[in-house]
């Protein structure tokens, strides 16, 4: 028996289902690009969600914003590539139909010169030919729009997998040891994506030469494996062999890198407008206060909030998020609230397997006394003068965990304030102070 491949049945199938491909082109595409379209604000939620639950482990951290970003980056290249096969199929369905009311051109009855005649029988030709083409792009566009996320995908992997092994080798070696690996691996890994991104802009360069090919070869089969990219080769050689699929291919990924470099321009407003001056007493930062983050889905606190900029009432509710670096300078400052077993980490969604009793029950009976650790940990002042404070464990609106307290407002002056808020660090084996956040407000209460 033949394989399904080779069945004269299953190539007849092939090409009549090649000739009717562009139906399932228009609805897929359709559906993808509308689908694609919600899906944009979702992921970039859960982005920032992550991010802010991440932001004690560097490393976690670090691989979570490649994959978001991987995930952001594919999305919208195949979102633009999508719109313009739809564009392009379009003008092609107009096309045919223009076809069947007016036939082919006619240059005789558009009774140009000589010259113009010339040029525009050599340039355009017949209506079926420029139809063809119209045929060739979109199909061409249509694969290329799915072998671009591979692409993508392929190279956020292979930062990935660097950025892993690094953690890797981090976590389980020090010193000389580490330093030498690292130094090692990080060496090879640049010099396998240079060799791979440099065959794959030049189209198979390196393994045209003989002794470039030699040397790329394992290369190649390691980062295939790394990359994925046995999984669209095929797709990628048969585009390859066609002249005008290497030319499309060639100029449309310098076209999208600068796209992606365009998506990412901003406008400098000004000198004196600047980021890293968030934490200023002078800089009122969104995410500080929660009248202005709990309509923004996307928008988590990252240290503290107040209720708003502009405070009427007396007392001033405080929410300072948990981080797991807090409870690491608790543990220092008091060995008796480090448990048995360290629980701190992944969980699967909400649900423990773990079902222990005593754990639990200590930890609830140590809670008042870490809440006591924590007063001295983490300091506020309203300008400059430290106010008492008393913590409880609270989530705000996006259900963050943290710690809130209230100040009394009650002999405090009308006018403009700032509340400044300090927690300790622990740098290796030294606690030191931190700034985490300066927040202006007018207190002008009713």
């Amino acid at each position: 028996m033949l394989p399904k491949h080779e069945d004269s049945k299953f190539k007849k199938w092939l090409d009549i289902l090649q000739q009717e491909s562009w139906q399932l082109e228009l609805i897929i595409s359709g559906v993808a690009i509308f689908g694609l379209i919600q899906t944009f604000d979702p992921i970039i939620t859960m982005a920032n969600a992550v991010s802010a639950k991440t932001m004690d482990n560097v490393s976690l951290s670090g691989i979570s914003n490649i994959g978001f970003a991987a995930i952001i980056i594919c999305l919208l290249s195949l979102t633009i590539c999508l719109i313009i096969h739809v564009i392009l199929r379009g003008l092609w369905i107009g096309a045919v139909g223009l076809r069947y009311f007016s036939g082919d051109i006619d240059y005789e009855v558009l009774n140009y010169t000589d010259k113009f005649k010339a040029y525009l029988q050599k340039h355009i030709g017949s209506f079926d030919k420029y139809i063809a083409k119209l045929e060739d792009y979109c199909s061409l566009i249509f694969a290329l729009s799915f072998l671009l996320v591979f692409f993508f995908l392929s190279f956020f992997i292979s930062i990935s997998v660097f950025s892993a092994v690094i953690a890797i080798i981090g976590s389980v070696f020090s010193g000389a040891v580490q330093s030498v690996l690292s130094t090692i691996f990080g060496i090879f890994m640049s010099i396998a994506l240079l060799m791979t991104a440099v065959d794959f802009f030049t189209q198979g360069f390196l393994k045209k030469k003989k002794w470039l090919a030699f040397v790329y070869f394992p290369v190649y089969r390691v980062m295939s494996r790394v990359t994925f990219s046995f999984l669209y080769r095929p797709l990628l050689y048969n585009l390859l062999d066609n002249k005008l699929g290497k030319r499309i291919l060639a100029v449309l990924i310098p076209i999208f890198i600068v796209g992606l470099m365009l998506f990412s321009l901003e406008v400098k407003e000004s000198n004196f407008h600047i980021n890293r001056w968030a934490d200023k007493a002078q800089y009122a930062r969104v995410s500080n206060y929660e009248d202005e983050t709990s309509d923004k889905e996307s928008l988590f606190i990252r240290e503290a909030t107040i209720p708003s900029k502009i405070i009427k009432s007396s007392s001033l509710p405080i929410f300072i998020k948990h981080r797991i670096a807090i409870e690491d300078v608790i543990y220092k400052i008091d060995t008796t609230l480090m448990p048995k077993k360290d629980d701190r980490g992944f969980e699967l969604g909400s649900v423990s397997f773990q079902l222990d009793r005593e754990n639990a029950t200590t930890a609830y009976a140590n809670f008042k006394k870490y809440l006591g650790v924590l007063e001295d940990i983490i300091t506020i002042r309203l300008d400059s003068t430290q106010m008492p404070v008393t913590y409880i464990m609270a989530h705000n609106k996006k259900g963050q965990r943290g710690y809130e307290t209230v100040l009394d407002l009650k002999d405090v002056s009308r006018g403009p304030h700032v509340l400044e808020i300090t927690r300790k660090t622990l740098r290796k084996d030294t606690i030191s102070p931190t700034d985490i956040a300066r927040i202006p407000f007018w207190y002008y209460p009713d």
